[in-house]
């Protein structure tokens, strides 16, 4: 994804409930694909470079393995109220499980 020359440079930080960016939480198919919120929850968070554009914080970009940014969206806090850390990363296994298991079906 290409970003316009409005975006910004700034730093996030991982934790065990996202990508933290101006108080909010972010998630992206990368960071539960290579399970960065389960690590932040064993060993720590740590910081991210990223871009944005100020108008739209609905979504943050981090750069991947190819050098391109990749889209990280805004979690919205409701879907996860009342829920523990446990619940949410056990439903997300769940959901890689149903996503692996639909592969093969046309």
């Amino acid at each position: 994804m290409s970003l316009n020359s409005l975006s910004i440079f700034d730093i996030a930080f991982v934790t065990p409930h996202g990508i933290c960016f101006q108080q909010v939480f972010y998630t992206c198919s990368r960071a539960i694909r290579e399970k960065w919120f389960e690590r932040a929850l064993k060993e720590g968070g740590w910081s991210l470079s990223i871009r944005y554009t100020p108008t739209d914080l609905k979504s943050i970009y981090i750069r991947n393995e190819f050098e391109d940014y990749e889209e990280c969206r805004l979690v919205v806090k409701e879907s996860l109220q009342g829920l523990d850390i446990e619940t949410y990363l056990q439903s997300v296994q769940l959901m890689k499980l149903a996503k692996e298991i639909l592969k093969d079906y046309p």
